[in-house]
């Protein structure tokens, strides 16, 4: 393996042939050439290949670290970008956009990521693209503006600034390199997708997914298409790839090994293969759907019919979640529907009243339950009416009783109710869901612990809503404690006929003639 330049090698069987005269000055003129123009030294390794592929309106690269999802990011950007004749050709298939192409550039700060980012496009791009023929004429530090020559450009914000910095003027694509994370990024996701309304745009996502589950779980995992090659989802508005650090086929084991060793393990998959990752521990870890979870054609109307019923409300102005359960002789708590709805006027409580009821009688079930249980804090929460939320579901028709809103007791029972085994030690839990609540089983996954300094027991307050109501049947009925022993008990002392009692005399005291009160 010969050098001929930085990252540019050739490989020949006989190393004397590259000191001919005329090698020596193709080589220098193939050298020159990909100095000119970087991008004809992109090939796509076999993760990239799909997502440049496949011209989306929304495509996600999720990658470890170095798994190439900035570089595909960037190298497609650069593909619109320029000039069609200066495209090579095995990337021409790719190009979507003609000149002028405006571009938007998304990093979570001014700091590393968007040195990083920066740096990407510098050795990538060609000179001969920019404005003025040089990066330093064409990039203006002030505004974070990179000028191409035919009119196009990219501008670079970051997840720091004002979501109102986002709005304003039209793009043909926004980039967000590394993840929007949390409220303010889907948010400035909102404004962006205002900006291609007019032209059609369309979006990237390449990032490592190191923030845990938030809405861009939610976005693109939960809603990706079915898997149309290994680690790669695709469906009529998006495609999801998934790369490991180990599909880069620039980076040498040990390399890896040695980064992965630096990074702790409960963070380490984000890292290493773009897989979202629970930063904080799982509520109910032991919650398996392979035994927590009955199919919905198990349950049919008269295995309802058999329990003992109870409903549970967590009422809300922007999500009302309602489960419907039973207790069966067994004392295994089964939920087997559930009715979420989300905004008004869907939970005003008149409403949900309705679909509770229509719910019900959807199973032959009279349309009140023996209990319904509601979150307490329904008592002091007032509607626009001044209303308070319990009055109004009892104005309603479902007289609703107060729920044991203690939390840490009701994730104990729970946890009880899902590790509790028979007398041979198998698996028998005293909880069964059915598979037809979706969004309960969407929650339990996501419910996540967050311990306070004082060492006191908190949970994540996101997507919670029906794990509180699970809570609040379970503990409806708590458990025993198991394999509890039983005391010793003295069988009581009959009289049997023709018998007289043991003798006992009583023990002497000593007192004066007139007892206690001498």
């Amino acid at each position: 393996m010969t050098e001929l330049a930085p990252g540019l090698s050739i490989e020949v069987d006989d190393p004397a042939i590259l000191e001919d005269p005329e090698v020596k000055k193709l080589l220098q003129e193939a050298v020159e050439s990909l100095d000119r123009n970087p991008l004809q030294r992109y090939f796509p390794h076999g993760k990239q290949r799909p997502f440049h592929e496949n011209p989306l309106k929304c495509r996600v690269y999720l990658g470890g670290t170095r798994a190439g999802k900035s570089t595909a990011g960037v190298c497609d950007d650069l593909i619109q970008l320029c000039d069609r004749e200066i495209v090579p050709e095995h990337l021409l298939p790719w190009k979507i956009w003609e000149p002028p192409f405006l571009c938007r550039i998304v990093t979570p700060d001014y700091g590393h990521s968007f040195a990083s980012v920066l740096e990407t496009f510098r050795k990538w791009t060609p000179e001969s693209q920019l404005k003025g023929g040089s990066w330093e004429k064409a990039f203006r530090e002030k505004d974070h503006i990179l000028h191409f020559a035919n009119g196009s450009l990219v501008d670079f914000l970051t997840l720091e600034q004002e979501v109102n910095k986002f709005g304003g003027v039209t793009r043909h694509r926004i980039h967000y390199d590394e993840e929007p994370k949390g409220d303010k990024g889907e948010e400035i996701r909102w404004q962006g997708a205002m900006r291609l309304a007019e032209v059609n745009g369309d979006e990237l996502f390449t990032y490592s997914p190191i923030h845990g589950l938030g809405w861009t779980h939610d976005e693109f995992e939960d809603k990706k298409g079915p898997e149309v090659a290994k680690e790669v989802w695709l469906n009529e508005e998006l495609i999801v790839v998934r790369a490991s650090i180990y599909d880069n086929p620039h980076l040498s084991k040990e390399g890896i090994a040695s980064a992965l060793e630096k990074i702790p393990e409960a963070v380490r998959a984000s890292y290493e293969s773009g897989n979202y990752t629970h930063f904080k521990g799982l509520v109910y870890p032991d919650f398996d759907p392979e035994i927590h979870v009955i199919d919905e054609k198990e349950i049919d109307e008269d295995f309802v019919k058999g329990l003992e019923q109870i409903d549970g409300i967590d009422p809300g102005y922007k999500t009302t979640a309602v489960l419907f359960a039973g207790w069966d002789r067994d004392n295994v708590l089964t939920i087997y529907d559930e009715l979420g709805r989300h905004g008004t006027p869907a939970t005003i409580p008149e409403n949900v009243a309705e679909d509770i009821r229509a719910t019900r009688n959807r199973w032959g079930l009279p349309e009140r339950p023996k209990y319904c249980l509601i979150d307490p804090a329904g008592r002091s929460h007032e509607l626009t009416s001044g209303e308070r939320v319990d009055w109004a579901y009892k104005r309603a028709g479902i007289k609703v009783l107060p729920a044991q809103n203690e939390r840490e007791s009701g994730v104990f029972e729970v946890m009880r109710r899902m590790e509790h085994r028979d007398e041979d030690g198998e698996p028998f839990p005293l909880l069964r869901i059915s598979s037809r609540c979706k969004e309960l089983l969407r929650e339990i996954p996501r419910y996540r612990l967050n311990p306070k300094e004082d060492g006191t027991f908190d949970v994540v307050k996101k997507d919670d809503h029906f794990v509180d109501v699970m809570r609040y049947l379970a503990m409806a009925r708590p458990t025993a404690p198991s394999r509890r022993t039983k005391p010793n008990r003295v069988a009581p002392q009959r009289w049997v006929p023709g018998t007289a009692p043991a003798f006992k005399p009583s023990k002497p005291r000593e007192q004066t003639v007139m007892g206690r009160y001498s």
